[in-house]
Formats: structure tokens, C-alpha cells, sequence
């Protein structure tokens, strides 16, 4: 593969860096995030290259700024970079780190204007994608990946590099001998990412179709053209109630992210159109810790609350020892509340402490398979209206223990005499 010329013919056949446009190119120092930038150099398609500095792998993390930098200075081109302390935010926030992180980028983003901004994101990635979110029980439109253009709010991103396969870049970067960083965790398998990419995709291969990776982007690439067929259908629609199910729930979806939703869910879509089905009374359904929809007598409203300080945060205590303290189990949500976990499950991970969100689960001890949070708090009969005082431990993005209900299976202490780590939750 010539992958500069590939990368000229993805460029002009999606349009996405028309002439004169300013670019911004957002640089983390990874293999592919310098292969794009050195291609785009290659073009003489001129930069600004920006990084955000996360704060999550301490003076990796630095060095990886480091190295951005000197690159930018290598090439000529402008540099800007600006840290932001994630684990912090999506704490004060009752986000996930995950959702934390690609908030503050989209942020960082917008701090540009209307620019362009050209991310790394390749082949490889939009496989890893399907399958993470095949699990996860999404759409079509979930299913059909990222765009190579893509508009959010007052930026627009594009992927010069979604033609290519991850192994080429590092082939091209090796024979050129550049340089480029390690992010120590994309090989850590405790992460869902990782094992789909180190141990799924290849079962997959080697089991049922050597080209899984083939055929999986063309199935994307399928989708993506029947989404964006169906969204011009429906472009000028408005809301009926005789309207097809599949229709309705498009419209809803586009209604929802039109409004500054963090995601739309399934349950979250199927939960508001029964509700505006019903046409009666009200009913709040809670997107997350900060926005949700209020359905009035069959219409909807969206509502988001800003930091103020009525909204529950929490603290987290973490302790090392032996044994372990039992949970109240008088309801979820009712603080303090003290649980203790296997410590060498937990290792060298971090845990956080932030609001449920819709989509969370647990595989909760003593119980076969696992439970959607919010059939917990049904089942509890805690209100709507209360629910985003209820709190979840968090580690390696799996929900571990729901205070004042119970721990997950599996991160129980081993005896008496088991290292442990006693947790204790409290509301600021």
C-alpha cells in the first residue's frame, strides 16, 4: 500500500480538508496520531497541532506532551497544548473517565473555533468499535461506526485515516524510522478495548473467517450509507403518532443529541416514547447525572442542571487491610456506606466514585448473571427524582459496588485473613 497516496484519495473523495481550511490536528503521540500528522506534513496540508494532557498516567502522560511538542517543532508546525485533570473532572461531574475524557476533548476542540479537526482513527479501530458496541446491544447507527466527517456542535472532525489498517502505519512509520510513544495501558487486557483487539478479533479470525476485519467494514460501510439514506428521509418529518416504530425512534434519537444528550440510548429512547405514547401525566426519565427528559401529558422536554451545590457528589475512601466490612443493604444510595473488595483484584487500578447512568450493571454477588442498575432502583422503589443520589464504585469501567446494596461477584474478599480494601462512600 502507498499510504500517502491512499491518504490523498480518502482526503478528496470525502471532501474533508477542502482548500484553505484551517486544520487543527489533534496529537496524543501514539502511532497513529503521528502517522497522521507526518502525512499531512508530506502533503503540505499545514497544522496547528494540538494535545490535550489528560493527567490519568502521571509523567507518562508528561512525556507524551513532551514528545508532541518536539515533533510539532520538528516539522514546523504551531503547538498548543492544555492538561486537564479527567479523573477529577469525571468525579465532580458523576461521570465515567471514559465519557469525562471525550468531554474535555470536544471542549478543548471547540476552543479552536470553526476549524477542522483531523484525529488518527483508523480501520482497525472502527472494528474494535463494532464489537464493543455489537455487545452492547446498539443500532444501526451505532453499529455503522465513525463517520469520515463529522460535525458536533461548532467543530468538525474528520478521519483521513479510516482506510487504513493499523498495521500498515506502523509498517510505514518503521521504514521511515519515526519515532513514536507507547501508551503503556493499550495493552493492559483488563480494559474491554484491549481484549477485543488482543484476544476476540483474533479467535474471531483464526475460528471463522480469516477476513473478519473485511467483512466487518463492509457491513459498516453498508450501514453507514443506509443511516444516512433514512436521515434524509426523515430530515423534514415531524413528530406523528402513525409513523413507523423505526422511524420514531430515529427522530427521537436526532431530537435528543439536537439537544445536548451525552448519548441516547436504547432504553433510554424506548422509556420516552412509551411515556409520550401514554399521554398522560408526568414522568422524568434521568439521562445521567445532569440532564434528563421530562415527558408532560405525550411531549418531551429536555432539562440540564449546571454544577450547582445542590447536586450530590461523593467521596471515596479507600483503605488497605485484611477481612472485610459488610454493606448495610439498606437501600442503594443511603450514605455513608462501607463494602470491602479483593485488593488483588483491584491491583494497580484506580477507583472512582460517580452517579449511575443509564446502561450501568452489575453482576451482583450471590446472584447468577447481571442486573441493569435501573431495574435495582425499581426494584427498590427508589424515585426518579432520587436517583441521582445513588452512587456507584467504579474500576476498570465496571461497576463493582453499588452502596447500601451490594458488592459484584468475584471482588470479594478471599477469608478473614484476605487482603483487602476497605471502601466507604460518602455525600459532600
Amino acid at each position: 500500500m502507498n499510504l500517502l497516496e491512499t491518504i490523498r484519495e480518502t482526503i478528496v473523495r470525502h471532501d474533508l480538508i477542502p482548500a484553505d481550511e484551517k486544520i487543527v490536528a489533534g496529537i496524543s503521540g501514539g502511532a497513529d496520531s503521528v502517522a497522521l500528522l507526518r502525512l499531512l506534513h508530506a502533503l503540505d496540508i499545514p497544522c496547528t497541532v494540538v494535545h490535550l494532557n489528560h493527567c490519568l498516567r502521571g509523567e507518562e502522560s508528561d512525556a507524551d506532551e513532551q514528545f508532541v511538542e518536539s515533533l510539532a517543532r520538528e516539522l514546523g508546525f504551531p503547538f498548543y497544548a492544555k492538561s486537564v485533570d479527567v479523573r477529577a473532572q469525571a468525579t465532580a461531574s458523576g461521570q465515567s473517565i471514559e465519557m469525562a475524557a471525550r468531554e474535555a476533548r470536544h471542549t478543548f476542540f471547540a476552543e479552536f473555533g470553526h476549524s477542522t479537526i483531523a484525529l488518527g482513527h483508523h480501520a482497525d479501530d472502527q472494528v474494535e468499535t463494532f464489537i464493543l458496541k455489537l455487545a452492547r446491544g446498539a443500532g444501526t447507527a451505532g453499529l455503522s461506526g465513525m463517520p469520515y466527517a463529522q460535525e458536533i456542535g461548532p467543530i468538525r472532525l474528520v478521519r483521513p485515516l479510516l482506510d487504513v489498517r493499523r498495521s500498515a502505519i506502523v509498517a510505514w512509520l518503521e521504514s521511515n524510522r519515526y519515532p513514536w510513544r507507547e501508551d503503556t495501558s493499550n495493552t493492559d487486557e483488563r480494559m474491554l478495548r484491549n481484549r477485543v483487539r488482543h484476544n476476540i478479533l483474533p479467535v474471531l479470525e483464526q475460528s471463522l473467517n480469516p477476513n473478519i476485519r473485511e467483512a466487518v467494514l463492509r457491513t459498516m460501510d453498508i450501514l453507514q450509507n443506509e443511516n444516512s439514506w433514512m436521515d434524509t428521509l426523515l430530515a423534514n418529518q415531524s413528530w406523528q403518532q402513525d409513523l413507523p416504530l423505526a422511524a420514531k425512534r430515529r427522530l427521537m434519537r436526532t431530537w435528543l443529541f439536537e439537544q445536548g444528550a451525552q448519548e441516547a440510548g436504547f432504553e433510554t429512547v424506548e422509556h420516552i416514547l412509551a411515556q409520550m405514547e401514554a399521554g398522560e401525566g408526568s414522568k422524568i426519565i434521568e439521562l445521567n447525572a445532569r440532564q434528563r427528559v421530562v415527558v408532560e401529558y405525550g411531549k418531551p422536554r429536555f432539562e440540564e442542571r449546571s454544577g450547582s451545590p445542590d447536586e450530590p457528589k461523593f467521596h471515596l475512601t479507600v483503605e488497605s487491610g485484611t477481612g472485610w466490612r459488610t454493606d448495610h443493604g439498606r437501600g442503594a444510595g443511603i450514605l455513608p456506606a462501607e463494602a470491602s473488595v479483593d485488593a488483588a483484584m483491584v491491583g494497580d487500578s484506580p477507583l472512582s466514585v460517580r452517579a449511575w447512568q443509564p446502561g450501568d450493571r452489575i453482576a451482583p454477588r450471590g446472584m447468577d448473571g447481571s442486573r441493569k442498575l435501573q431495574d435495582i432502583l425499581t426494584d427498590q422503589k427508589i424515585p426518579q427524582a432520587d436517583r441521582t443520589g445513588v452512587p456507584v464504585v467504579v474500576c476498570r469501567e465496571e461497576v463493582i459496588w453499588v452502596p447500601g446494596y451490594r458488592i459484584a461477584r468475584g471482588w470479594a474478599v478471599d477469608g478473614a485473613d484476605g487482603k483487602s480494601l476497605h471502601l466507604r462512600v460518602e455525600q459532600n
